[in-house]
């Protein structure tokens, strides 16, 4: 047995304490990236050893383990049977509902190779995990692969679809085989009469919890777990349905354009396009007036050769801009929403950090309107699509640019450290920086980070300025406060260090631009008061 693998074993029998140095030591388990072919099969004999209820040092030991082994094993051809054998025994004894079953389906992903998919196709049938999410992480190597061995999957993969946590997930693989080349005829071009019929339930249960939904909240929550897992799974049969290309799908799908779902109702149309039918072309036209399903529609639009049934307004730049921000907004891993409000209020050309040339920049305002108030917001369309969970509103034109652009800006030597990360010499001279602009006037400043940019080191600390609430960055020289604003949303530390950075980066990228440098309006100079723009 190795050295570096007795240690992974010895912590494990040590306990939970021995466990949580290790992880909080990411260096320690590092050799795992480079382990050996026995070293490799001992992690695999490990695992089969593990029992199915853990701690939660041990959960997320094994976690680091598993992730630095399925990253090893992206550069090895193939496992022998006695080790896929280890990882499928493993599987079966931890049980479908153990919290850490899912990165085990992905080891297996991960080699994609023929014998490695083969178990991995066997188990999501035989035992599926029980969280769509972590479903979702056992299938994702494979949907960024460029190529693998297809026919071991399916048609065997086809027989999981009866479970709702991962009856999405084989759909959307055997959507994207067909979509990128990988296949000839889309593995479930033969169950149409199945899907459909599957597609007809989905839709019959989104209707009535849309006309009827719970009133008891445990039963609403319970109830919208399963309409998101229809929901996803109505969403990849609509695409594997326009991909099959088989015309009687057409009267399944058209039920769906009926429901409130507005992403469901455009994913049916656009199938219903792609099939020929002329309903589901009208409705791809009506969903271009909404700036949420608007970009999606124009990439269809042209494909279909439709563009010009699209009215001239949808599809401006600034109609395209606003689309995109509404659709990025409304992911799942943003907002998951639409914006009530969104409207284009500038844009100019600008130098940007990354780019070589200068970059169209559009800024778009956005409001969402909910039960426990207003929240409202600057995002931008250009060199990157972003927004942040702050209200920029009050902001001028010039910084809210520049609180991108120092987001978005990469450079070795620019970077920041908090507090937990400093060496003595640098806590020294945070405290130093911080007792300076304290004898400045500024409030019991509470530091945040330091930040390096090139050679200059700068605090970064919340404070407050003649009562008004804010941010000081403060560096060997001068020291500048940023307002936190009169938002419920306001600015804070990170942001604020954005903006500062950011108004370095653009100064310089933008020093020939005397637009740039008189940029200083707010957004209320700039909006039309009497246009309350797009409602998405």
């Amino acid at each position: 047995m190795s050295d570096r693998l007795n240690v992974v074993l010895s912590a494990w029998l040590e306990g939970d304490t021995t466990l949580q140095t290790l992880v909080s030591h990411p260096a320690a388990l590092q050799w795992i990236l480079s382990a050996d072919e026995l070293e490799i099969a001992g992690i695999l004999r490990f695992l089969e050893s593990v029992p199915p209820t853990l701690s939660e040092p041990q959960r997320k030991f094994l976690d680091r383990v598993l992730n630095l082994l399925a990253m090893r094993l992206r550069d090895v051809e193939e496992l022998d049977d006695s080790d896929l054998d280890r990882v499928a025994s493993a599987y079966r004894k931890w049980g479908a509902t153990h919290r850490m079953g899912h990165l085990l389906l992905a080891l297996l992903s991960a080699l994609a190779s023929e014998e490695s998919l083969e178990i991995f196709a066997e188990l999501v049938v035989e035992q599926p995990p029980t969280n769509s999410n972590s479903a979702a992480i056992a299938f994702v190597p494979l949907l960024r692969r460029q190529e693998f061995p297809t026919e071991t999957l399916f048609p065997k993969l086809l027989e999981a679809l009866s479970h709702l946590t991962v009856a999405a997930l084989v759909l959307d693989l055997a959507n994207y085989i067909t979509r990128t080349g990988m296949v000839d005829k889309h593995p479930a071009a033969d169950r149409v009469d199945a899907l459909g019929e599957l597609f007809s339930g989905l839709v019959a249960r989104l209707s009535k919890f849309e006309t009827q939904p719970p009133t008891d909240a445990k039963e609403f929550a319970a109830a919208k777990l399963q309409v998101t897992e229809a929901t996803s799974i109505a969403l990849a049969i609509c695409e594997a349905m326009a991909l099959i290309g088989d015309t009687k799908a057409v009267g399944k799908i058209k039920p769906a354009m009926d429901l409130a779902h507005r992403k469901l109702r455009l994913e049916a149309a656009i199938a219903l396009a792609q099939l020929g039918n002329e309903e589901g072309k009208e409705q791809l036209v009506e969903l271009a007036a909404e700036p949420v399903c608007r970009p999606r529609v124009l990439a269809v639009a042209e494909d279909l050769n439709m563009l010009d049934k699209i009215p001239a307004e949808h599809q401006t730049e600034e109609a395209k801009v606003v689309g995109e921000l509404a659709a990025w907004l409304s992911l799942d891993t943003q907002f998951g929403l639409p914006p009530h409000e969104v409207e284009r209020v500038d844009q100019r050309t600008l130098g940007w950090p990354g780019f070589e040339q200068p970059v169209e920049c559009h800024l778009i305002r956005y409001g969402y309107h909910m039960p426990g108030g207003t929240f409202q917001s600057v995002g931008i369309v250009g060199p990157v699509t972003q927004s942040f969970a702050v209200d920029l509103t009050s902001l001028p034109i010039q910084d809210i640019y520049a609180a991108f652009a120092g987001w978005q800006a990469e450079h070795p030597d620019v970077f920041e450290l908090e507090p937990n990360k400093w060496q003595p010499n640098q806590a020294q001279l945070a405290e130093n920086l911080r007792q300076r602009i304290e004898s400045e006037g500024y409030e019991s400043p509470q530091v945040a980070m330091l930040g390096f940019f090139f050679d200059d080191v700068r605090l970064i600390a919340a404070t407050r300025r003649e009562g008004q609430a804010g941010t000081a960055v403060a560096d060997m020289r001068n020291t500048t406060f940023y307002p936190a604003g009169e938002s419920r949303h306001p600015i804070g530390p990170r942001e604020a260090y954005f903006i500062h950075t950011g108004r370095e980066y653009l100064q310089t990228f933008n020093k020939d631009r005397p637009e740039w440098a008189s940029l200083g309006a707010s957004l209320e100079d700039v909006a039309d008061s009497d246009d309350a723009g797009e409602v998405s």
